[in-house]
């Protein structure tokens, strides 16, 4: 007996080997029992736990444990070895025993081994039910920048349509001023929801995507807003999968205006949806005409205007959608707040996308007072907003009434003459100062001074400094600094009139750092220039006219009679000049009116020149080389004082219209693009406030820290106007800075400015029309289709997936459930007394 029991858990040991084989090679197979009944016997007998979802149900059951194929015929084979091994023991070992009772301990021999190889199998009891649940529909609603759009839905009997079925009756007026995002709500709605779960045999999720699929779930009662900066379709649709992966899907419903911007090509994530058959249903949102506008960006005018001046009134018009389509630009005006007065009205063509309009116009005004403007366009047809289409502009006209400050180094008949004209001058507030005069002497003028400005603010009440021969030695320790500010930054104008007791000395100084003020000047005389007695009595001996030079005869300081021929008459005839302030030429830039007519009065350079202007900054500056223009009062008086009147409101009007340059910046476009190459024009308003010798402009663009780089505008094909390009390699704002003067002016005077725009293009923006074409392709490649909003009511029908069935399994371990335990052990007891009772033991 002993060595058959040796044998048996020689036996044992093998099943267990075996079946840790079995189990590492997945050899373990599952054998199906039908129809099993669960009980309370079953949850207590083999420990499977009950719970709510086993109840009121028809439950198939299957165990896994047992293995199969081959596996399986050496499993019986070695049984049947172990049945006949069992036996032929016990028939050997208990002979004396009887036969019934041998074959009671053989069957409860047997039963033992084979629930203790039941149990090294491990047997799994498998619960499956069958059962119906809701499906999953997924609403993607398309949130990008271009569903912030307003479509301008030209289409009259259309725009009814979808008004109607969203719930507007027929108010086409609403349904323009609303924008994409707003009618996917009206879409989108309590009601439609409702529609879409089919009675609860479908769960909507809503989400939103632009760039990205956001997981967060939309509420209808939440505030929708459009602003993604991209729309990635095809990746938000492969995310919105991603995340409800394992859940049945009945469809996809896509509200879009179906421009992906962005994102991977959709091509795999159509297949991903074809294959797990998901059908895409697409909405479009918009109109195929996309987005129609037209703006008024800006009316520019000068705030402030002379009377009897010829000004310049320009209208900006910028139009999307609407290349080659007619308008309407009606200008309106009114004086001092009373009616509005038709100034103009023309019928344009409206431009391409992206460019700037302009709209040019003239007026003038006879009286002092507050002029406004107005511009509206019209006859545009159907657009996104009329809100932009008008504009308006307020100018000030006032009476040309200049504040001149007179600076006079010494009396001399010049002097006298030129305050006398002054003060004649109804166009002149004047403030004199004769230098030579001592402590008590009362300086005649319309605005008595009582000495000479020592702060800014004193200097910029005055529109014009008039110097003659002034001593710098006498002025306040800061006036050059002030005479400087005010031309450069403020916009001044100054005349300096060379005299013959300090112009000289000045000059010959001019390297001392208080008389900086020098550089101002449109001339340049080189030190060591020097005169002998004998040139300067030659040229004393007899008076010598002017020679007046071609750009003189163009500017209007010159102008003495509207006629030309009189005028040049007039030139020929002004009585000449003994005394002359010789220079060595004119500064790059300048503009030289007239020069020594005497052939014996000239450089390397040419004739020495008796008058210059030039602008330096905003401001003017002009030079008059000799002080006797008292003596064209012998030809006419006339002639004196008109000549001065123009030189002062040469000089002094910049500063009067609020210190400003004559020209305005603008560009061809709005916003240009990384890596193009951006225009700047300068335009000038008045082409009399240009020097007649000007050729070009200087200034500079920079970026940031970046270092400036030079800009040279030169003269286009039309008058008055001067550009330039540059390239804009990075995105940022640029500022343009443009000046008159020279090159290297731009560090001390005011300039003109101008931020320029550079931008990556705004992809949303760039064919914001309905792309309903893209839609189709992709609903049809799924089994889906593409809807309108006038649609609305079919779109629920789309989708024919409700509920859907779903297996359910449980799966219970029960090879060391009780009843192994208590058979085995209630068994062993058995032997036990029945060995016992047989004389066995």
């Amino acid at each position: 007996m002993e060595r058959s029991y040796g044998v048996i858990w020689q036996f044992y040991y093998w099943v267990v080997s075996f079946r840790k084989v079995c189990w590492r090679l997945g050899l373990v197979d599952g054998v199906k029992l039908r129809d099993l009944k669960l009980n309370k016997f079953l949850e207590f007998m083999f420990g499977i736990q009950s719970s709510s979802w086993t109840e009121g149900g028809h439950w198939s059951a299957h165990w896994v444990g047992l293995p199969s194929g081959d596996w399986m015929l050496l499993l019986i084979l070695a049984f049947l070895v172990l049945l006949i091994g069992v036996w032929w023991l016990y028939k050997r070992d208990a002979q004396q025993v009887p036969l019934l009772r041998r074959t009671l301990l053989y069957t409860i021999r047997i039963s033992i081994l084979f629930l203790v190889i039941a149990m090294l199998l491990e047997p799994i009891l498998v619960l499956s039910k069958e059962e119906k649940i809701p499906s999953h529909l997924l609403v993607l609603l398309d949130t990008s920048h271009s569903m912030s759009l307003k479509d301008a839905w030209k289409d009259e009997a259309k725009a009814t349509e979808v008004s109607r079925k969203l719930g507007m009756s027929a108010d086409t007026d609403t349904l323009r001023n609303m924008n994409r995002i707003e009618l996917t709500k009206k879409l989108i709605n309590e009601s439609f929801l409702k529609s879409l779960s089919a009675e609860g045999t479908r769960t909507i999720h809503l989400h939103e995507f632009s760039d990205k699929f956001n997981p967060e779930s939309l509420k209808v009662s939440e505030e929708w807003n459009a602003g993604g900066n991209a729309t990635a379709i095809a990746s938000s649709l492969r995310q919105a999968l991603l995340s409800y992966t394992g859940m049945p899907l009945s469809g996809v419903l896509l509200v879009s205006d179906g421009q992906s911007t962005a994102g991977e090509p959709p091509e795999e994530v159509l297949q991903m949806l074809s294959d797990e058959g998901v059908p895409l249903v697409t909405v479009g949102v918009g109109t195929t005409d996309g987005p129609r506008n037209v703006a008024i960006s800006q009316v520019e005018v000068s705030p402030v205007v002379f009377v009897q001046d010829t000004n310049q009134l320009t209208i900006h018009i910028e139009s999307r959608g609407m290349e080659a389509e007619p308008a309407t630009l009606l200008i309106e005006q009114r004086r001092n707040g009373g009616p509005w007065q038709e100034f103009s009205r023309e019928d344009i063509v409206l431009n391409l996308e992206g460019s700037l309009q302009p709209r040019n116009y003239e007026f003038s005004e006879t009286k002092t007072g507050k002029l406004e403007f107005r511009a509206k366009i019209m006859d545009t047809g159907p657009e996104i907003s009329q809100d932009d289409n008008l504009a308006s502009a307020e100018v000030r006209v006032i009476r040309q009434r200049l504040n001149v400050l007179f600076i006079a180094g010494s009396t001399f008949p010049e002097v006298q003459f030129l305050r006398n004209t002054f003060l004649r001058d109804r166009q002149i507030n004047l403030s004199s100062w004769l230098m030579a005069a001592d402590k008590t002497y009362e300086h005649p003028g319309d605005l008595p001074i009582r000495r000479l400005p020592v702060t800014q603010a004193e200097l910029n009440d005055y529109d014009c400094v008039v110097l003659y021969d002034p001593d710098p030695t006498q002025w306040p320790v800061n006036f050059p600094e002030l005479l400087s500010n005010f031309v450069t930054k403020a916009g001044g104008g100054l005349v300096y009139i060379a005299g013959e007791m300090q112009t000289a000395q000045m000059f010959d100084r001019q390297s001392d750092p208080s008389l900086n003020w020098l550089n101002l000047l449109p001339v340049i005389r080189e030190p060591g220039l020097f005169r002998s007695q004998v040139q300067i009595r030659l040229s004393a001996r007899s008076p010598w006219k002017l020679d007046v030079t071609d750009q003189g005869f163009q500017d209007p300081i010159f102008t003495f009679s509207s006629d030309s021929q009189a005028n040049e008459e007039v030139l020929k005839n002004l009585p000449g000049m003994f005394w002359h302030f010789p220079v060595t030429k004119a500064k790059p830039g300048a503009t030289v009116l007239a020069v020594h007519a005497d052939p014996r009065m000239r450089n390397e350079y040419g004739q020495e020149v008796l008058i210059a202007s030039q602008r330096v900054g905003p401001g003017w500056s002009i030079f008059i080389g000799f002080d006797s223009t008292y003596r064209w009062r012998y030809l006419d008086e006339q002639f004196f004082d008109g000549f001065w009147a123009r030189v002062i409101d040469r000089a002094g009007r910049s500063k009067q219209l609020g210190g400003n340059y004559p020209f305005r910046l603008s560009t061809p476009q709005s916003t240009y693009q990384p890596g193009s190459q951006a225009k700047i024009i300068a335009r000038f308003l008045d082409e009399s406030q240009m020097e007649p010798g000007l050729q070009r402009l200087y200034g500079d663009v920079e970026r940031g820290d970046d270092q400036p780089i030079p800009l040279t505008l030169t003269a286009g094909n039309k008058a008055g106007e001067f550009s330039a390009t540059f390239p804009v390699p990075q995105p940022g704002t640029y500022f343009v800075r443009v000046w008159l003067g020279d090159e290297a002016a731009g560090a001390t005077v005011k300039t003109a400015t101008l931020p320029i725009k550079v931008e990556f293009p705004n992809k949303e923006l760039e064919n914001p029309a309905l792309d309903e074409a893209f839609l189709q392709t992709m609903a049809v490649s799924t089994g889906g289709r593409v809807y309108q909003l006038s649609e609305a009511n079919e779109i629920v029908d789309a989708f024919k997936i409700k509920q859907v069935s779903r297996l359910l399994e449980q799966r219970q371990e029960i090879w060391d459930a009780p009843l192994f335990y208590i058979l085995i052990f209630g068994l062993l007891v058995t032997e036990w007394i029945m060995r016992k009772w047989c004389r066995l033991i």
